[in-house]
């Protein structure tokens, strides 16, 4: 998709043939095509019934139809909208002031009115009155034709044919505008909901460790008391021990590093059983869905032998990581925050007794 300033009469002159939009190009091609076909029925029509005149009147209307294809195919730009409708607006009068109105020729003006409306190239309200120039002269045809006989008065049968033919025409012409431009708005849709999808999943995950955020956690934490208040569970916050050390002697990208692997280690040991996420620096945060405080204690215990085990090698040295964990069971009426807090409590009564622990 293009990207528009606020001023749409700049971008209107700024159109060249790089930036005009494919799609709109296609119309205006296949609208050239499916119109050089009309005429060529058109032409066989004429000849079949021996109206010789308006057999060699429409070569010159196919031709430009033709011509009109090409330049669009290899020289896109704003101003075929124009050619294309000065054409068909010039063509359609002629037409219906020779045949009269029930040739059907005016409904070609509908086609051509979803074209424009769909056009990228001007305001709302240059559309707008477009549609007012359209219903004038469709007003201006039919009280033309109410007021004077058409030049070529055709028989019931040519007639009947001619608006056969004019409809099918119409249809077909409506059929693929409307497909090319619902195919495009819907794979336009489709890439927003995607980039909408990737910007929430941004939003709520943390680019270092691909984890999820606080922000994220918070939701979840939520969601889990407003839909299940009577269930049981448990939070976990672990902290890095001596984490600025490790940063000072051996640089962050070391540090990072870290931080990658256990992140890693904490999804492979969570996954079924909880959910953690990076709750800020060196700092994660676990929540355990239907474990009490006892089941909590002992899986993130598990969790902190496996720290203390995980090899981390770096510039082939090896990295020695432990952790300190403080562990709070939600007690029904405590707030997320006096949650949180009474297990940041625990931790940091775990980090003045010597760290690498798990308090409960």
């Amino acid at each position: 998709m293009d990207n528009y300033t606020n001023n749409t009469e700049d971008v209107c002159s700024e159109f060249t043939p790089e930036n005009t939009p494919h799609y709109f190009t296609v119309v205006l091609q296949w609208s050239y095509l499916i119109m050089l076909l009309y005429f060529l029925c058109f032409m066989v029509y004429a000849f079949y019934f021996g109206y010789i005149n308006s057999c060699l009147g429409s070569i010159p209307w196919a031709a430009m139809c033709g011509i009109g294809f090409y330049v669009t195919k290899t020289r896109p730009s704003r101003h075929n909208l124009f050619y294309y409708t000065l054409l068909l607006l010039s063509w359609l009068v002629l037409f219906v002031c020779t045949y009269g109105w029930d040739c059907g020729g005016q409904h070609f003006i509908m086609p051509l009115l979803v074209i424009a409306f769909f056009s990228v190239y001007d305001t709302m309200g240059r559309k707008l009155l477009f549609l007012g120039i359209l219903f004038g002269l469709r007003l201006y045809l039919f009280f033309y034709c109410l007021n004077n006989e058409p030049m070529i008065i055709l028989e019931t049968v040519p007639s009947e044919l001619l608006q056969i033919l004019n409809t099918a025409f119409i249809f077909i012409q409506m059929a693929f505008v409307c497909m090319i431009f619902s195919t495009n708005i819907q794979k336009a849709e489709k890439q927003l909901l995607i980039y909408n999808e990737e910007l929430q999943k941004q939003a709520c995950t943390d680019p270092l460790t691909a984890l999820p955020n606080r922000r994220y956690m918070m939701d979840i934490l939520e969601e889990q008391i407003r839909s299940r208040p009577k269930s049981v569970f448990s939070v976990a916050l672990g902290d890095i021990d001596w984490f600025k050390k490790i940063n000072d002697t051996q640089g962050h990208i070391c540090g990072d590093e870290v931080l990658r692997k256990l992140s890693v280690l904490f999804k492979e040991k969570s996954c079924g059983k909880g959910h953690v996420c990076r709750w800020g620096g060196e700092e994660f945060f676990f929540f355990l869905p239907d474990m009490n405080l006892d089941d909590a204690s002992l899986f993130i215990n598990d969790i902190n032998i496996a720290v203390s085990q995980l090899p981390i090698v770096y510039k082939d040295e090896k990295i020695r990581v432990t952790m300190t964990f403080g562990v709070e069971e939600y007690d029904y009426h405590s707030s997320l925050t006096d949650l949180i807090k009474k297990a940041d409590d625990k931790l940091y009564l775990g980090k003045k007794q010597g760290r690498n622990k798990v308090i409960f």
